[in-house]
C-alpha cells in the first residue's frame, strides 16, 4: 500500500517522506497539490498536507474524492484552521490531524486508516460526502476512543508502555527494554485497552499520543 506525499513545500514533503519510510511504509508519488496526482489504485493512501482553510482546498479536496472515491486521504492542517473548517474537511478525508501533533500520531493514523476506518471528527457524524458511481461507501466509524475521564487509573508502568506504542515498538522490543517477557506487555496492554476504552493497539497509539506527555517515567 504506497503512501502517496502531496505537500505546499518540497521541505514538507521530504519530512512526510522520511516518517513514512522510517516506519516501513512504501512511499509513491510526491507532489505539490491533490490535482497532481493520477486517478490511484484503491489500494494506495494520499497523505496532504495544506495550510488551507477555505473553498479553494474544499474543492480540491472534492475533486480529488470525485477521481479516487476509494483511495484514503489523511489531511494535515494548520494549527490555525478552525474547528469547523476541520469538521468540514473531514466530509472528504479519512482522518483530519493538526500539524502540532507528533510524528507518532501520524503514524498511528496512517496505521488505523490502512485498517479501513476513519478518524471522526466532533460534528463531523453524517458528514460523510456521497460516493462516486461505482465507490464503495466509506465507514464512518470513528477509530480513536472517546476522550477518557481525567483519572484514568494508569500505572507509571502502563503509561510507558503505552507511549511506546506511539514510537511504534513491538511488543518484543518493549518487553526487552524493560526486562519483562512478552506475555507480560500483552497482559498489560489488555489491561491499557480496558482502563482507555481503546480496541486494539493503534487506537491504543493514538490515545497515548494525545493524552500522555512526550517523555514518559523510566523504571
Amino acid at each position: 500500500m504506497p503512501v502517496h506525499v502531496v505537500g505546499e513545500s518540497r521541505l514538507l514533503r521530504d519530512m512526510f517522506l522520511t516518517i513514512c519510510e522510517a516506519n516501513d511504509y512504501e512511499t509513491g508519488r510526491c507532489c505539490g497539490a491533490l490535482a497532481e496526482l493520477p486517478q490511484l489504485p484503491s489500494q494506495d493512501m494520499v497523505l496532504c498536507y495544506s495550510h488551507g482553510t477555505g473553498e479553494a482546498l474544499l474543492e480540491e479536496m472534492q475533486a480529488f474524492r470525485a477521481r479516487n472515491g476509494a483511495v484514503p486521504l489523511i489531511l494535515i492542517t494548520g494549527d490555525d484552521c478552525p474547528a469547523a473548517a476541520q469538521v468540514r474537511l473531514s466530509r472528504y478525508a479519512e482522518a483530519v490531524i493538526p500539524e502540532r501533533k507528533s510524528a507518532g500520531a501520524l503514524i498511528a493514523a496512517l496505521q488505523v486508516v490502512q485498517d479501513g476506518y476513519r478518524i471522526v471528527l466532533s460534528g463531523a457524524a453524517g458528514g460523510a460526502p456521497d460516493a462516486p458511481d461505482g465507490a464503495e461507501p466509506q465507514t464512518a466509524e470513528a477509530a480513536a476512543p472517546a476522550s477518557p475521564p481525567p483519572r484514568h487509573g494508569l500505572s507509571d508502568r502502563e503509561r510507558l508502555i503505552l507511549a511506546k506504542l506511539t514510537e511504534g515498538a513491538t511488543n518484543k522490543s518493549i518487553a526487552n527494554e524493560l526486562g519483562i517477557c512478552e506475555a507480560t506487555v500483552k497482559v498489560h496492554l489488555r489491561t491499557c485497552f480496558r482502563k482507555i476504552g481503546a480496541k486494539n493497539r493503534t487506537q491504543a497509539a493514538l490515545w497515548a499520543s494525545e493524552q500522555l506527555p512526550p517523555q514518559a517515567p523510566r523504571h
